[in-house]
């Protein structure tokens, strides 16, 4: 799979959640499985959002005339505060609750990390394996 669009990269993020959460609850219990699916259904939504926000600053700002780009700009960065305030309400609400393991949590939130890793890991393996292949026109390797 590819991972060069933000539909291919939520489509990994949730297959990495799945054997994160699975991993998770065979190594560790249900408790613990439970706050990773949590935090790593919040990165993913959070990540969505993101991308959703943005695509939609990028056509208002087009769509607008030199000057108000501007306001598209400011429309978004408060956009993204109360995105931010709203992910920490959610957070806390997770926490206090005490249904679910708080490392479970913070393992589940770097799902997106973890997905946007192993895509630069497979992006650069691609890149050597483009470069070791031969170039000079001839099938079989010279060495």
């Amino acid at each position: 799979m590819e991972l060069n669009s933000p539909r291919h990269l939520k489509a990994a993020c949730l297959l990495v959640l799945a054997v994160l959460v699975t991993g998770s609850g065979l190594w560790q219990g249900q408790e613990f499985a439970v706050g990773v699916l949590a935090g790593g259904l919040v990165a993913v939504v959070n990540f969505h959002l993101l991308h959703r926000a943005l695509k939609g600053m990028m056509e208002r700002a087009r769509a607008l005339p030199g000057g108000a780009a501007g306001q598209a700009k400011a429309f978004f960065a408060f956009w993204q505060v109360l995105r931010f305030f709203g992910l920490l309400a959610v957070l806390y609400l997770l926490v206090s609750s005490g249904w679910l393991n708080v490392i479970g949590l913070v393992l589940g939130l770097s799902t997106v990390v973890v997905t946007l890793m192993l895509a630069a890991i497979h992006e650069v393996i691609k890149l050597k394996k483009k470069e070791a292949g031969p170039s000079h026109g001839t099938s079989h390797l010279v060495s």
